[in-house]
This record gives C-alpha cells, sequence and structure tokens, in this order.
C-alpha cells in the first residue's frame, strides 16, 4: 500500500480544516520512530500522528487519545516541548506532488521556560492533570516570537520527521542521516534541503500527446511507464487510471490505445477534490485512497482520509511491533542463554577436577605411610607403580599437610556444584520453554506477558533503572485459554510458564486429564474429565491444541503424551512450568488452532 502525495493531500486539506490555528497541548514519542502531538482547536482536542517507519510511513489524525511508546526522553522530544508544547499551528504547506508535509508553529519566548516548569519529572510528559495553561502568544509582537517547522517527509525507508529553526537550520530529526550515508544530510545545525526535484510531468496537465509518447518508452507495461513518467503517481494510482479508461488494470502501452481518455482521467484524479475510500472489511482492510478505487471495487466511502488511515495501519503496524518485539526479546533471551551456558559449563569443570583433589588426598596419606622410608633430601616417592613427586628441601610431614590444606580448601569450594549445575539445567529448560512460547506468540499482549515473565525469572532485566523500572506499566495479567469442545467439555490450555503452572496445579484436579508434547517445550493441556473417559473428538482436539501451542508447531503431526494429572509432579528447583510426568499412553495430533 502506497502513502502516496494524493493521500497526503487530502490528509494536508484535513488538517487545514480542522488542527489549523489550534495550540499544542501535549507532545509524545509514540515509538522509535513517530511522534505524537495532541492540539485544541476549534473548541476541542485533535490527535495527531507521524510516523518515519520504513513500511508504514504516515500522517494523519486519530481518533483515541495517544499513548507514549518510548520511556527515555530523547533529544527530539525536548526540543520538542521547548520549542512546540504551548506553540501555535499558523500554516501547512505541501510542496505540489511531494510527499512532504510542512507544519509551521509559532511560540512566545517567554513561554518555554515556563512551560518546561510544569515538567517536574525530566522524564514525564504533559497528561490531563498536567496540560499547559500559559497566556497565549501575541503573533503581533514579532519579537517575542519563535517560528519553527515541522517537517514530516512520509517516504518509504527515506522517510523522517524533521524539526526545522526559522533560519532553516535542522534542529533535531527521528533519524540522522550522516554523509556517508547519503548526499543529503540531515544533522542538527545542517541546513535543511528539499529532496532534489525529479523530472517527470505534471498529472494535472496530462494531454493524449504526452499519453502517446509512452510507446516508445522502454518500459512495456503501462502501469508502469505512467509512474516512472508522472510525478506523484503511484502504482495503484496507474492502475486505477488504465481501469477507469480501459476497464481492466492492466495493459502494455501501444499507439492503439485511447490516449485522450487515459490523459482524462489522469488529469480528474489530480484535480477532483478528495473522495476517500476503503477496501475490505473495518477490522482488517486491505486497501484505501484519496478517491473512487473502481479496480477494487467494492471500496465503500469513508468519513475521511484520517480514519481509513488510523484502520488500515493499526493492524499492520502491531503486527510489525509484535514482530519486532518478539524478535528483540529473543534475542535477549538468546544473550542469557549463552551466559548461563557458560556458567554451566564452569561449573562441570570444577567438578571434573574432583579426580585431582583425590589425588592430593592419596598422595597425603601415602607421604605418611611410608614416611619411615623417606631418606632426608628424596625427591621421589614410589608407590604401587605410582610416582609422588617431593619436594627435598621441605620434610616430608610439611607436604603431606600441604597436600591436606589444599585437598580441604578446594573440597569447601566445590560443595554444592552438583546442586548448582542441577539448578542451571533446571534454568535452561525454563529459559528455552520461555523461548518457544515466544515464537508461538500471535498477539502482543501475550509477548509482553512472557517478557514479564522473563524479568521475574531472572533471565533478563530491560529496565535497570529503578525511575523506568517504576514508570513502566506491567502488562494486564492474561488467564490461561478456556475452550469448550464440540461435546461440551471444558479444555483449558497454559500459554506461558506461569500459565502452565496455574493449568496443571490450581486449574487441574487429580482425576483430570493432562496433556503435552513429547519431548519439546510447550502448553499443558486440561480435560476436565473428573475421572470420566472423554469422547474421541474431544481428545483429538485437546491433543491438537496441545500440539499447536508447542515448539513443534510447524509439523504435521506431533506425539502428544497424555496421564491423569495426579501422575504430574514438579520438577525439584525448577522455575514454574516445569514438570515430571508418567505418561499413560500417547497419540499423534495434528496441530489446531484455538476455535
Amino acid at each position: 500500500m502506497y502513502f502516496d502525495a494524493l493521500t497526503l493531500a487530502a490528509v494536508a486539506d484535513e488538517l487545514r480544516a480542522t488542527i489549523l490555528g489550534g495550540r499544542i497541548q501535549r507532545v509524545l514519542l509514540t515509538g522509535p520512530l513517530s511522534i505524537g502531538m495532541e492540539v485544541y482547536a476549534q473548541r476541542q482536542r485533535w490527535h495527531l500522528l507521524a510516523s518515519a517507519h520504513p513500511q508504514w510511513a504516515r500522517v494523519h489524525l486519530v481518533r483515541g487519545r495517544l499513548t507514549r511508546g518510548v520511556e527515555q526522553a530523547t533529544p527530539l522530544l525536548l526540543l520538542l516541548r521547548k520549542y512546540v508544547l504551548g506553540g501555535r499551528i499558523v500554516a501547512l504547506e505541501q510542496p505540489p506532488l511531494e510527499r512532504i508535509l510542512s507544519i509551521s508553529i509559532v511560540k512566545a519566548l517567554d513561554m518555554r521556560n515556563r512551560d518546561l516548569a510544569l515538567l517536574e519529572d525530566p522524564l514525564d510528559l504533559i497528561d490531563d492533570t498536567n496540560e499547559l495553561n500559559s497566556t497565549e502568544p501575541d503573533l503581533a509582537d514579532e519579537a517575542n516570537l519563535f517560528r519553527c517547522e515541522l517537517v514530516i517527509e512520509p517516504q518509504d525507508r527515506r522517510s523522517n520527521i524533521m524539526l526545522v529553526s526559522d533560519d532553516n537550520l535542522i534542529l533535531e530529526s527521528v533519524k540522522r542521516v550522516t554523509p556517508r550515508m547519503s548526499s543529503r544530510v540531515v544533522m542538527p545545525r545542517q541546513v535543511y534541503e528539499l529532496p532534489p526535484p525529479i523530472a517527470k510531468r505534471d498529472p494535472a496537465q496530462a494531454t493524449a500527446a504526452g499519453m502517446a509518447a509512452l510507446a516508445a518508452a522502454k518500459q512495456p507495461d503501462l502501469a508502469r511507464a505512467l509512474v516512472a513518467h508522472y510525478r506523484g503517481v503511484s502504482p495503484q494510482v496507474a492502475r486505477e487510471v488504465i481501469f477507469r479508461a480501459l476497464g481492466q488494470s492492466t495493459a502494455q502501452a501501444s499507439d492503439e490505445l485511447p490516449h485522450y481518455s487515459l490523459a482524462a482521467r489522469l488529469r480528474a484524479i489530480f484535480s477532483d477534490p478528495p473522495a476517500p475510500c476503503m477496501v475490505g472489511p473495518a477490522d482488517a482492510p486491505t486497501a484505501y485512497a484519496p478517491y473512487a478505487l473502481h479496480h477494487l471495487a467494492p471500496a465503500p466511502p469513508v468519513a475521511s482520509m484520517s480514519a481509513a488511515l488510523e484502520d488500515y495501519y493499526a493492524a499492520r503496524e502491531q503486527l510489525t511491533d509484535h514482530n519486532q518485539r518478539r524478535t528483540a526479546l529473543t534475542q535477549q533471551l538468546g544473550a542469557a542463554r549463552e551466559r548461563i551456558v557458560r556458567q554451566q559449563e564452569q561449573l562441570r569443570s570444577e567438578l571434573a577436577k574432583a579426580d585431582e583433589l583425590e589425588q592430593l588426598r592419596w598422595e597425603g596419606e601415602m607421604i605418611f605411610a611410608f614416611l619411615h622410608t623417606l631418606a632426608p633430601g628424596q625427591s621421589q616417592l614410589l608407590v604401587e607403580g605410582r610416582s609422588i613427586g617431593l619436594d627435598p628441601h621441605i620434610s616430608p610431614v610439611e607436604q603431606a599437610q600441604m597436600r591436606f590444606r589444599r585437598y580441604d580448601k578446594a573440597k569447601s569450594a566445590r560443595a554444592g556444584l552438583p546442586e548448582r549445575i542441577t539448578a542451571t539445567e533446571n534454568r535452561l529448560a525454563g529459559l528455552d520453554e520461555l523461548v518457544a512460547f515466544l515464537q508461538i506468540s500471535d498477539d502482543y499482549a501475550q509477548i509482553e506477558v512472557l517478557a514479564q515473565e522473563a524479568e521475574e525469572l531472572g533471565y533478563l532485566q530491560e529496565h535497570p533503572d529503578p525511575v523506568t523500572a517504576r514508570r513502566k506499566k506491567k502488562p494486564a495479567r492474561l488467564r490461561p485459554l478456556q475452550l469448550i469442545s464440540s461435546d461440551g467439555w471444558m479444555i483449558h490450555v497454559g500459554r506461558s510458564a506461569k500459565q502452565n503452572e496455574e493449568v496443571t496445579f490450581r486449574i487441574g484436579r487429580p482425576d483430570d486429564l493432562w496433556l503435552h508434547a513429547r519431548g519439546i517445550a510447550g502448553a499443558h493441556v486440561i480435560i476436565r474429565c473428573d475421572g470420566r473417559e472423554p469422547p474421541s473428538a474431544t481428545l483429538e482436539a485437546a491433543a491438537g491444541l496441545a500440539a499447536y501451542f508447542s515448539a513443534g508447531r510447524a509439523a504435521n503431526v506431533v506425539e502428544i503424551d497424555i496421564c491423569r494429572r495426579a501422575q504430574v509432579r514438579k520438577r525439584p528447583g525448577g522455575p514454574s512450568g516445569l514438570v515430571f510426568y508418567h505418561a499413560e499412553y500417547s497419540l499423534r495430533a495434528a496441530p489446531r488452532a484455538p476455535w
């Protein structure tokens, strides 16, 4: 999907009709590459979101209140508070056919320190209980005004958001671009420059002759030719123009096409007033546009371009965030696993030295046993074909005592090593189970629950700063999955270590059936049966759930162990969810998603 120049133009029109002249009451970072602003205009609050995400870059109004997604105050956020918070939006401009939106903001110079003084906590953001009530800036007093521009460039991988001063110097940006990265440098105190112009035709001035010239171009596909030769034309716009003129969305450039009709349709799309529409269901739209999408019909109209954008990107950005969050957590847990493995190897290495300790004890005992045979200055003692080295300058008694002291010291040092090795094995097993659940998590909230469990179990410390840790909101506690089979039997499924423990030892009763994927990490599944035998359909459904919520989800079939809950025991000293059990029988089941 393309956030193209036409879409940005429609959004700009909406912003002029809503927030132009409004006062910025709140600024925040909704994510590492996005910012949010609350603007009070026309006696109501408007919430503006701007994102420089490489896939979902955009700018539009949102209906709900924005929440922050970055804990630390970044340089950009601090400058936004200083120069933008409390300011008034006086202009919104979009260069013709460009994906650039410039928001001009004016703020009184004497307001800056007063506004920042309201922030008692330097990490805090303005919220409903701490909004600005400063005196309105006098726009006629030019000497007391600071002007700046918030420049938003939703241009896919090159997307950026920049705060630019009135003398056209970049103050800060969401992404910094160094000279080694691009000839268009985006760094603090650098002059802001518009992207270099592209030598293409103006689609609003399209002519039949210009369309006919596309037949001589090296690009035979008509849609690609339109994109390559006309400014602001995205692939979706090109397909819509072709469909309106030819009745189909694809065609080859040739001299026999209705060039006049193609030019007229292209001019109409760029000159007609915006008519936002959306394709697909409201909860999972597949396309949007600021014009009627005939080639993707049905495409019902929507109330505004911002509403269409919000609905389209909500699910997609959440999915992207959830994948990024899962990847980051997997990397952190992988590093934690490496640390535990190193610790385990060190413990085993220390345990392997037990034979050397026994050698010390044996040598001390033999020196005492054969003390009467040792001559002064003797350097070697032979016992049963084994040689014991002696120091001719130290008496044999002292040498034997030295060996016993070294033995006692090393023996106390290795006391408890087997138990510590077992503890590391349990931690590794718990960590592997956590990673397995993380890989099969399809929900952002579930991933956050697993992250919280990882912190509580000591596998990672994401928030070492106590101030930040206090401010971090803990995810809501999720209950185990509860389903009813087609036969009316209750099935409980754990989707994390703590949920597994809850399912097995709090929800499950001794006579209930307990299921788990054999030999791999996965969910504990309970069939509430109170000693009865469940129907085969219920048993197969529960086994399918145990396979689906396991590390074997991608397999065609998974071996599932089944026993009574009474035969399941907690692993001594192990973390939550690790158990021992004796399987009564097993069956092979295909992974089955929850119904």
